[in-house]
């Protein structure tokens, strides 16, 4: 989503358009990768020094609320985030080294009418992720690299 988009959806809102919210929304809009919010700290304080950490976990919270970026789900110590692009998207994600890979092929339309005349639900969204681990993980000698949590 382009950086005109990202601010005028919080100005739609009523926010105020602060220094570090305009530099995360910066870094936002020049990637297409997932990023841990620390990464987002980063390249914000290369657009801005006095970025703070405390005040990126509060836009990205935002963002997250606003429905413009998605929490990822890669490991319990680190909060990934991706923008939530015109497709819904979901993700593999590798055990051994992190890694993060979305893809948008997802059949279960048929699940979901399923499940909301079941439980009489009205679903709106769904997010899908698969854990395992990637073909340069399974192949490295000795096997993945050691995960302080992983996920089941």
């Amino acid at each position: 989503m382009p950086r005109g988009e990202l601010t005028q959806a919080l100005r739609n809102q009523g926010l105020r358009l602060t220094r570090s919210r305009r530099a995360v929304l910066e870094v936002l809009a020049a990637s297409s990768e997932h990023l841990k919010v620390a990464e987002v700290h980063r390249r914000a304080r290369e657009i801005d020094p006095r970025v703070g950490l405390a005040s990126v976990y509060r836009t990205m919270d935002l963002l997250e609320r606003l429905r413009l970026v998605k929490h990822v789900h890669v490991e319990h110590r680190h909060r990934h985030y991706a923008r939530i692009t015109g497709h819904h998207g979901h993700h593999l994600v590798c055990n051994g080294c992190g890694l993060v890979v979305e893809f948008s092929d997802c059949r279960l339309e048929r699940l979901t009418r399923t499940l909301a005349r079941r439980t009489q639900f009205r679903i709106e969204g769904h997010c899908v992720e698969f854990f395992g681990t990637c073909r340069k993980c399974r192949t490295r000698p000795g096997g993945p690299p050691p995960r302080s949590k992983r996920k089941p």
